[in-house]
């Protein structure tokens, strides 16, 4: 058998696996024996594990190969810089050599069954993007709201696709138009994605810390739809050192207040979004949407400004600072800014002109 070296000084043989098994780590040893077990205990045998480590301190990756130990199923990938987590999710992909592309995150873990199953519902139903039901893990200091919020997302997941396991774009469409940055399917480890897809349709939003794999999957879905799988194959383990817990709590105007405003941008004036601007399928025109963006933007902007006195100087933390940021990634935000103060300004003088009109002469 023929075989060649990548970049990273991988041995490449000629035979491509069908599925790469993308394993995206940071400082993740503690759980990533049981990640790896779950992934070397799969029914389905034809696959890579892709494995990058972005740069972590604690010896992520030698543990891996320590793990892996006689597995040449396995690669390893060694940032040579430290990429932040959708790069590095990316990097993951661009990497993979199989057809279909499987995350599972350094803390989760999938059932034996996990890539069997993915990989039969999509090819049954002919779809390039699939998803499965999931349960979680929930270690020692795990909020009682982030709990009732992932049993939440959890039972809505089945309500909006277990009818019609096999989804259309249009049904897509018509769940994300009634909340516009609602995860539809969850956390990446309970997806089988085609690798075409990333081809067609681009990579994880770098600009994205928080909602990166939310709105990945929105993209796919209202051109493609998908298939669910209406049973437990992945586990997702939330604990405190989590990024989304993280950010939940060090950066909530960063990964809530800003990436919300991104994510309805990307809605309301993207390319790539312009299946969500057919009212006749979401109900939102264009207009609505994109009124409501600016209406958001200077909501976003207000807050950003009325901070600065208590943070300016702090750190680049700041959420004017990030505001900052964000606005370099999109200088079309500004402008949007200016028409939603605009509108605010014209409801405002609205309302007075409606409230004089209803008083007795």
């Amino acid at each position: 058998m023929n075989s060649s070296l990548n970049a990273s000084g991988a041995i490449l043989s000629d035979q491509m696996p069908l599925i790469s098994v993308c394993i995206p780590t940071y400082n993740g040893r503690e759980h990533l024996a049981a990640c790896i077990d779950s992934i070397r205990s799969q029914t389905f045998a034809d696959f890579e594990v892709v494995i990058c480590d972005d740069q972590s301190s604690d010896g992520t990756l030698d543990f891996a190969r320590q793990l892996a130990e006689g597995d040449e199923r396995f690669r390893f990938i060694p940032n040579p810089r430290r990429l932040g987590l959708a790069s590095n999710w990316n990097n993951c992909v661009n990497e993979a050599r199989g057809e279909w592309i499987k995350f599972v995150f350094q803390d989760d873990t999938i059932a034996p069954a996990c890539l069997d199953k993915l990989l039969g519902a999509c090819r049954d139903s002919g779809k390039p993007f699939g998803f499965c039901d999931r349960d979680f893990i929930f270690e020692n200091g795990t909020s009682e709201r982030q709990r009732e919020y992932s049993n939440w997302h959890r039972q809505r997941v089945h309500d909006d696709f277990n009818a019609e396991q096999s989804v259309s774009p249009e049904h897509v469409i018509r769940i994300a138009a009634n909340a516009l940055t609602h995860n539809l399917v969850g956390e990446p480890t309970v997806t089988l994605i085609n690798k075409s897809l990333f081809n067609e349709l681009g990579g994880f939003d770098e600009g994205l810390i928080q909602l990166c794999d939310a709105e990945f999957w929105s993209r796919i879905m209202i051109h493609h739809g998908g298939v669910f799988v209406p049973e437990s194959l992945a586990s997702f383990r939330i604990h405190a050192k989590a990024t989304t817990t993280l950010n939940n709590r060090q950066r909530a105007f960063r990964g809530q207040v800003l990436d919300t405003l991104l994510y309805w941008y990307k809605i309301a004036f993207g390319s790539q979004f312009k299946p969500m601007r057919n009212a006749k399928v979401s109900g939102k025109s264009t207009l609505m949407l994109r009124l409501g963006c600016a209406n958001y933007a200077a909501k976003a902007w207000k807050e950003a400004r009325e901070s600065s006195g208590a943070t300016a100087g702090n750190s680049s933390d700041s959420m004017l600072a990030d505001w900052k940021l964000v606005k370099s990634l999109y200088p079309a935000l500004q402008p949007l800014v200016y028409l939603g103060l605009a509108v605010r300004i014209v409801r405002k003088v609205q309302r007075r002109i409606n409230r004089k009109a209803m008083q007795p002469i």
